[in-house]
């Protein structure tokens, strides 16, 4: 179960390095969008077959992200679908396909409340798995964080960016199976007045995490658990765009647990996910499978 933010994204490739204060000539990229969404998109080509719970406005982007959506195999019959214009996220990149300036507009916040989720108590009820973008209010995170810990059911959360991160700090986390925080929304989403990584993680533990997993960028990432930690690199790759690599990963991560992988293939199969995405224009490889991405993960790590 995916629950989360859904955008129209529309992203502007400049065809020289930014300068700001100016125009810049660009080309421009349209497709589905949002954290969740796109975790979701990954997981329905993985044969995964995700539902997703998110808001959508009533107009002509709202039909076009519902009908894609569902074509892909993603349930959206729980979904709030509203009287208002359904969000967007728009976005400036460099020539090397790095994020110079992004903005958004999300609905999320609004319609996905405490009181709308708790009328979807008995589907959410059914998953074993949750997976929750901080798009939504820290109070709808709350909610689900002890909705799972009440029904034994295990719940990610993704903090998405570092002034989104910042909703998780004053949290209770008890019971919260993994966040997912690169290491500037790790100190984003800490109480404590600290820099140190080994710190923050055994801060994260204390409050009841099981399990935090730091994306690095190129360094690649690290889960770090109460009793052991596993880290792992990446190869070097020419970057065409950034633009989802970490819901990529996190897409990946899943199709392994999900299929029953040792941790280090699971960590393997986020990054291969993630690179396949840094190297396409938009946030999801569209002729993704489970056999391809683990041919694909052979071909990156040779163990």
């Amino acid at each position: 179960m995916c629950i989360g933010a859904t955008l129209v994204d529309e992203l502007y490739f400049c065809e020289q390095n930014c300068i700001p204060h100016t125009s810049n000539p660009a080309v421009k990229t349209t497709s589905i969008g949002g954290v969740i969404s796109n975790i979701a998109q990954h997981l329905a080509l993985l044969n995964l077959q995700p539902s997703l719970i998110t808001a959508l406005g009533n107009d002509a982007d709202a039909t076009y992200i519902t009908k894609c959506l569902q074509d892909k195999g993603i349930s959206l019959q729980e979904s709030n679908h509203a009287e208002d214009s359904t969000g967007k996220y728009v976005s400036i990149l460099n020539t090397d396909g790095n994020l110079v300036v992004a903005v958004c507009q999300d609905i999320s916040i609004k319609y996905l409340t405490p009181a709308f989720l708790s009328t979807k108590a008995g589907y959410i009820k059914g998953f074993d798995l949750l997976i929750v973008d901080a798009n939504i209010s820290a109070e709808s995170i709350q909610w689900l964080i002890d909705f799972a810990r009440a029904n034994e059911q295990k719940i990610i959360i993704e903090p998405v960016s570092v002034a989104k991160a910042g909703k998780l700090a004053k949290l209770n986390l008890e019971g919260v199976y993994m966040i997912t925080p690169n290491e500037d929304e790790l100190v984003a989403m800490a109480t404590i007045e600290s820099t140190d990584e080994p710190t923050l993680v055994a801060h994260f533990l204390h409050r009841g995490v099981q399990q935090v997993w730091i994306r690095k960028g190129k360094e690649g990432s690290v889960i770090c658990g109460a009793e052991q930690s596993l880290a792992l690199g990446v190869p070097t790759i020419a970057i065409l765009d950034s633009t989802g690599a970490g819901d990529a990963a996190l897409a990946g991560w899943i199709c392994g647990y999900m299929n029953g992988e040792n941790e280090r293939t699971c960590l393997q199969l986020a990054h291969t996910l993630a690179l396949e995405v840094l190297q396409i224009k938009g946030a999801v490889v569209s002729s993704i499978s489970s056999d391809q991405l683990t041919n694909i993960k052979n071909n990156y790590y040779h163990e």
